[in-house]
């Protein structure tokens, strides 16, 4: 019996000592480390960079949740005044739509098609100002088309058709392609820009 203990409390320890603290945040990001402080506005916590511990505080607004030292304490709740519609399940659905969307869409066909639209327009348009309107322009088209969940590559499929679930897809879907729009875009204005000049006599 003392030699099964003894066992236990020796693997059990750097199960103990690896354990961190976790933020949810309401994009859906996990943030991990050690809170080491919290007051009304905000979370402090030491995360430890390639063996390097930097300080953060997070602002308690953009907090769902923490988890500290194995327990969990809410920080969102639903008020209107602040902007917080969604009642504490709606929140949570919403995140586990922004957080599956972010395992499964990348928006690199932005990047690429945003590179090919850049790289003609910047050259077609390389002695015009217009031709810096591209990536904005370009960008902005991209999110018309809709990003919808695919059952296949979530890790909550029950949600798909929850209004909270796919609000949150879709506002994490849409941020990640306009991002990917403005990259592609802007890279390829600029070589689009840089042979025209280039090229022109």
């Amino acid at each position: 019996m003392i030699r099964k203990l003894f066992f236990f409390i020796l693997f059990a320890i750097p199960f103990v000592v690896d354990a961190q603290d976790k933020i949810l945040m309401m994009s859906g990001h996990v943030i991990e480390g050690k809170i080491t402080d919290k007051n009304r506005d905000y979370l402090t916590v030491d995360i430890d960079n390639k063996g390097k511990a930097r300080t953060f505080e997070e602002e308690i607004y953009r907090i769902f949740s923490y988890t500290q030292d194995g327990e969990e304490y809410m920080v969102y709740k639903r008020d209107t005044t602040v902007g917080n519609y969604l009642s504490v399940d709606e929140m949570g659905n919403f995140i586990k739509g922004a957080q599956d969307a972010m395992g499964s869409y990348n928006g690199r066909w932005a990047l690429y098609a945003g590179g090919g639209v850049g790289l003609v327009g910047g050259y077609l348009l390389g002695d015009s100002f217009v031709a810096l309107a591209i990536p904005l322009v370009y960008s902005v088209l991209t999110t018309i088309h809709h990003i919808k969940p695919n059952e296949q590559r979530t890790l909550h499929p029950k949600l798909i058709d929850d209004p909270a679930y796919k609000a949150g897809f879709l506002k994490n879907t849409k941020t990640t392609r306009i991002f990917q729009a403005l990259k592609g875009s802007f890279l390829g204005t600029a070589i689009g820009v840089a042979t025209y000049q280039l090229t022109d006599d």
